[in-house]
């Protein structure tokens, strides 16, 4: 099992896949329910349950992804063919999401959410185990995942851009508008970048052929191993606190600290400073960890966020300070848990002797979903029972308790990731070892083969 060498173009072209996904995650958490909930008049409440629902079908769906691709054999191999299913579903989806003609009800959303989101584990779930097969090296691994999440980064950069071109230039308010532009963005962009990553980037045959196993007793073999549940708790932990965030982030910039017209522009900075500490956590993962580098970023965040706790109306300029700091651990919690996952792979290989990538990426996506999901619909729902209405004044009970929802519940979330994985147990060193033992007995097989 010799480690594969990556090279640059093969680095990039991956990582290409990481602009439009940005570009789609950043309105689909941070605006798409202002909008429908706003303009088009759909309640809070309601909106929640949807975004709860559309999210619960993916604790089938994505396993179930998984452990179709891993188990598929095609000549253009086992990624590659659900890369390209999954693109059409997502455009069709995103269009109807992102510019609805009015009237809509709350039974369109759910629809089309439904649709962009089977279309994301069709696409993205596959792309995701592609990324861990191209290299078993442990820092490898970590510059595959460093690599797409300077894409990633860029896309919000850009997508930030546009909100704020359209918010402070055009002087136009209107979240439909921004939705739209966002949209016909990603129907273009996609299909270009799908074309570079099938025709640049390769894919490592695998010559075993898996064991026959239900897919739910799969999962149940992997919750066996102890990193992989560990990294499931620090992955509930980190996006439960992010969903509450991300659920008000738009009203506590409205509403508490009245400057929701420069809500594009601090979103570029936070994610101009997320790019710019990549390297930082790249360097702090060679020297104590991938674990602890991201224990370290998850401490920061908890102090960055608690420290805007009771900012009001004027304290914009503060909030921007400890905001952009904070956007220095963003580039952390979104790869370091990924490249983490796909050294966990190795263990799963060196128990059962298979290849299951795009199962446990598919169950780490599931969970942090349902995560994202079950963190904004109680927030939400929280948030109406204190009389909040998008379309009317804000009252006081619904500020303090957006406040509440955006800085302190967070920072309990953030420090408590930063506990559970502080002593991970799976370690540079621990991986090198079992590197070599897969190799040692690969060398075994072979040689017994041959002879």
């Amino acid at each position: 099992m010799a480690s594969r060498e990556l090279n640059r173009r093969t680095l990039l072209a991956y990582g290409s896949l990481g602009l439009p996904i940005a570009v789609l995650g950043y309105p689909m958490t941070l605006f798409l329910h202002p909008y429908y909930a706003g303009e088009l008049g759909l309640g809070l409440a309601a909106i929640s349950t949807v975004l709860l629902l559309s999210r619960l079908t993916d604790f089938v769906t994505d396993p179930l992804m998984g452990w179709i691709s891993d188990r598929t054999r095609t000549r253009f191999g086992r990624r590659r063919p659900y890369v390209v299913l999954g693109l059409p579903v997502m455009m069709l989806g995103i269009y109807k999401l992102f510019m609805p003609v009015p009237p809509v009800d709350i039974w369109y959303m759910l629809l089309w959410n439904m649709v962009v989101y089977l279309g994301w584990t069709i696409m993205i779930l596959p792309y995701g185990a592609w990324g861990a097969e191209l290299t078993d090296d442990y820092m490898g691994r970590a510059k595959i995942t460093a690599t797409r999440q300077v894409f990633t980064i860029a896309g919000l950069i850009g997508a930030s851009l546009v909100i704020w071109f359209f918010q402070e230039v055009l002087e136009q308010s209107s979240s439909g508008e921004v939705l739209g532009g966002i949209a016909w963005t990603l129907l273009i962009m996609f299909p270009l970048v799908v074309a570079l990553i099938l025709f640049m980037v390769p894919e490592h045959k695998v010559a075993e052929t898996p064991r026959r196993q239900a897919w739910w007793r799969s999962i149940s073999s992997m919750l066996k191993i102890g990193p992989f549940r560990r990294m499931i708790y620090v992955a509930l932990a980190i996006v439960v606190g992010e969903a509450s965030r991300h659920a008000v982030l738009v009203f506590f910039m409205e509403d508490v600290l009245q400057a929701g017209s420069r809500i594009g522009r601090t979103f570029v900075f936070y994610y101009l400073m997320g790019v710019a500490a990549i390297p930082l956590w790249q360097w702090l993962a060679r020297r104590y960890g991938k674990h602890r580098s991201l224990a370290i970023a998850m401490t920061h965040s908890a102090l960055m966020v608690l420290a805007t706790a009771f900012l009001g109306a004027g304290d914009y300029n503060t909030f921007l300070i400890f905001y952009v700091l904070k956007g220095a651990s963003f580039g952390a919690f979104a790869y370091l848990p990924l490249a983490m996952i796909a050294d966990v792979v190795d263990v799963d290989t060196a128990v059962t002797r298979q290849k299951r990538a795009g199962l446990f990426f598919a169950v780490f996506g599931a969970i942090d979903k349902i995560g994202i999901a079950i963190g904004m619909f109680i927030a939400l729902q929280i948030l109406n029972l204190t009389g909040y209405d998008p379309q009317a004044a804000p009252n006081a009970a619904g500020l303090w308790m957006i406040r509440l929802e955006y800085a302190v519940i967070p920072t309990f979330f953030f420090l408590l990731a930063s506990y559970l994985v502080w002593n991970y147990p799976l370690t540079n060193e621990r991986h090198h070892r079992l590197i070599a033992a897969l190799a040692r007995r690969e060398a075994r097989v072979t040689g017994q083969a041959a002879g």
